[in-house]
């Protein structure tokens, strides 16, 4: 098992340069670390399961290597050393303590990128006290930090999904050694540690784009709308991700009066209907004979907005008016299907119910930029 986690926790901590982030994702490393972290907070998850834990996180994570060095067996080299330094430091057995101290200088075979050669000389002073029957704890601590500083000088220009190179090292280590230690309260401080950092320092995702390619060419729906609060919307507009919208996009053509705009995040309540969840304010200008495609960020609202979670819909609205095709940002689409609603009141407040109509064959020509997470 011990080499299996090894074998696993070289695939992890062989990173790429500064910019790269490893085989798995952000999300993939967090989601693993939230998993260890329950694992060391379960009492009755023995050593050998949270090794197995660790071990499913390391194989999902990392497989890239640093600046052409074989990171992986590196870092796995010394947390090889760190385990058999401690499992020794657990009996009193000369024998026992011998073999383990051997296993230790083994663990270091092949390890390139780092000075071995000085980390041997402190192994072998470390195991001339153990052999001796005297105390070495404050050795084997000096050793482990000896490692750790190792790592953060020959890694120290990578990270691994936002964390230095160096600190995913320490963590990581801390819990093999903790947890081989007894120390279970230490092992999960160290893990939190790594997911506190895993969630703070993880670069940001690419935005997402959805909704309208806009590449419609804009017309007024064959509709007539009563001259109170209006909204539509398309499937093409439901959200793909948790995140935050940053902009909103209107492509439409000439249109014969200025008109309010707002967006609004509506959620689908299951029965057909949809309850709004938040409404932009105040209200974006679209100018009359304005044409074009018109980019309207979140950022000039007065309040923060807008957190949206997956499967949630954006609306384009409107207050109303009794000027007839005023509404120019449709296109033509066969197979698509616009849904509006239209009361009087505030509709567009949150809580707000919506009953949708449906418009067969059109379009509604709005975009969203979402920034997930």
């Amino acid at each position: 098992m011990r080499l299996l986690a090894l074998a696993f926790l070289a695939s992890l901590l062989a990173a790429g340069p500064a910019s790269a982030a490893g085989s798995g994702t952000a999300d993939d490393f967090k989601a693993g670390v939230g998993g260890l972290v329950a694992q060391l907070g379960n009492p009755s998850a023995g050593p050998a399961a949270i090794h197995a834990g660790k071990a499913k996180l390391i194989a999902a994570a990392f497989g890239d290597q640093v600046d052409g060095v074989d990171a992986a067996q590196a870092i796995a080299g010394l947390d090889c050393v760190s385990l058999n330094v401690q499992k020794a430091r657990n009996t009193k057995a000369k024998r026992a303590v011998k073999a383990r101290m051997a296993a230790a200088g083994r663990c270091l075979a092949g390890v390139a990128g780092v000075d071995t050669k000085t980390i041997k000389n402190a192994l072998a002073a470390v195991a001339a006290r153990a052999s001796a029957g005297r105390a070495y704890g404050a050795k084997a601590t000096a050793l482990r930090k000896l490692q750790s500083r190792m790592v953060a000088k020959r890694f120290g220009g990578a990270t691994l999904h936002g964390i230095a190179f160096a600190d995913v090292y320490d963590d990581i280590e801390c819990i093999d050694v903790k947890v081989e230690a007894g120390r279970r309260s230490g092992a999960l401080s160290c893990a939190k540690r790594l997911l506190r950092r895993a969630k703070t320092l993880a670069p940001a995702k690419d935005p997402i784009t959805f909704g309208s390619d806009l590449g419609g060419t804009p017309t007024a729906l064959p509709a007539t709308f009563d001259p109170e609060d209006t909204e539509f919307w398309t499937a093409a507009l439901t959200v793909p991700a948790d995140g935050t919208i940053t902009t909103f996009r209107v492509k439409t053509g000439d249109s014969p009066i200025d008109l309010p705009l707002r967006f609004s995040v509506v959620r689908p309540s299951g029965n057909g209907t949809v309850t709004v969840v938040t409404t932009t304010n105040p209200v974006y200008p679209l100018p009359a004979h304005d044409a074009g495609v018109h980019t309207y960020a979140t950022s000039s609202l007065s309040f923060a907005c807008c957190k949206v979670q997956k499967g949630d819909i954006v609306t384009v609205d409107n207050s109303g008016t009794t000027t007839r095709d005023a509404y120019v940002w449709f296109a033509p689409q066969a197979g698509a299907t616009t849904f509006s609603h239209t009361s009087d009141g505030d509709s567009q407040n949150a809580g707000a119910v919506w009953t949708p109509i449906t418009h067969q064959g059109y379009e509604t020509l709005v975009q969203v930029v979402l920034q997930p997470g």
